[in-house]
């Protein structure tokens, strides 16, 4: 505080010593008046640079809001024009679109349309495969029933013709079914023939006829006596007793035999084995002559193996017997019935499939 205090004195003093000057206040006094022009005139330029940067700013603002209003327009211009394009490509999508659907619609018509007439010609194709069908079975049965005389197998064929004809499900076939009906008929009344088990029969005699006993009985002997057997064992001694042995001797040789039935003469053991060979050979050409249905050809084979058999071979024997029975069984078969004609039928079919011809009412009946 003292040094401050000791500072501040000087200071005092000198201003104490400068004296106040009042000539300059006076001056200044003087120039105050002048100077307020200047400052009404600055404050007129004040006004003006104001008014300038208003009108500046309003007009920068004008422009501004001009800008404003075309970026606006350009915005809405250019938002009218893509508006327009969506509408353009929308419209024309949806024309795609439509013209796409159109063709969807065409061609789902034209299918089903293709579809339709594929269905009708599979209809179509099926009928007639089904026809050509029941007309080979019954072709096959008529060829059965006429070259093999084979009446089962024909009437199997014709009930899947027939199951053939069910299938089309067409009335115009009723007529044809109705002949077949009565063809199937006609064939189920034949007393058929066991072919198979004929054959078979022929064949297992055939086999046996080796066993076939030959009408050559061994020959009938008296039991010699104590006496005969002791003079035939005796010696001769002299020369009397040599004439009676000689005799004796000779009656050994000689064998006399009583048959009741004509005297045969005896085989020999290679006419025996050519008598069983062609006996052989009847039986299996009575065996053929079945299988191909020749009923004539059967019976008289038959006939000639009985007779023979009957004549060489012993008749009281079983083995003898029971052949001989067993062709009698063979020979009441009749192998070749009378079989009804079913061309006539394979004919009717055949029109039908090529020219579409139904059958007359005479056929029918």
């Amino acid at each position: 505080m003292t040094e401050t205090n000791k500072k501040s004195e000087p200071a005092k003093k000198a201003e104490k010593k400068v004296p106040h000057k009042k000539a300059p206040e006076n001056k200044a006094k003087k120039n105050n008046t002048p100077s307020n022009a200047g400052v009404y005139l600055l404050i007129i330029i004040v006004i003006i640079a104001s008014a300038a940067g208003f009108y500046y700013l309003w007009q920068q603002q004008q422009l501004s809001g001009s800008k404003q209003r075309d970026f606006s327009n350009t915005i809405e211009q250019k938002l009218a024009r893509y508006t327009d394009n969506l509408k353009q490509q929308q419209i024309a999508i949806e024309e795609k679109t439509e013209a796409k659907i159109e063709k969807l619609y065409s061609d789902q018509a034209n299918l089903h349309e293709n579809l339709s007439k594929l269905i009708q010609n599979n209809k179509q194709l099926r009928k007639d495969w089904l026809l050509a069908e029941a007309e080979y079975l019954i072709q096959l049965a008529n060829h059965r029933l006429l070259l093999e005389k084979d009446v089962s197998t024909a009437v199997v064929a014709l009930k899947a013709a027939d199951k053939r004809l069910a299938e089309i499900s067409d009335p115009a076939l009723l007529k044809i079914r109705g002949i077949i009906a009565k063809d199937i008929q006609s064939l189920s009344n034949i007393k058929t023939v066991d072919l198979a088990g004929l054959s078979v029969t022929i064949s297992a005699l055939s086999d046996n006829i080796t066993n076939l006993p030959l009408n050559t009985p061994g020959p009938e002997t008296k039991p010699a006596t104590k006496d005969e057997k002791s003079t035939e064992s005796s010696e001769v001694k002299n020369l009397k007793d040599l004439p009676a042995a000689i005799w004796r001797d000779i009656k050994g040789l000689v064998v006399i035999r009583n048959h009741q039935k004509p005297i045969q003469p005896l085989l020999s053991s290679s006419q025996h084995f050519y008598l069983t060979q062609n006996l052989a050979l009847l039986l299996e050409q009575s065996r053929l002559a079945l299988l191909n249905g020749q009923n004539a050809i059967y019976q008289e084979r038959l006939s000639t193996t009985k007779k023979w058999i009957s004549q060489y071979f012993d008749t009281e024997h079983n083995v003898t017997r029971n052949m001989l029975s067993s062709i009698d069984e063979l020979q009441k078969n009749d192998i070749s019935p009378s079989l009804p004609d079913i061309s006539a039928t394979f004919s009717i079919i055949k029109q039908y499939r090529l020219h579409g011809k139904q059958p007359k009412a005479d056929k029918v009946k």
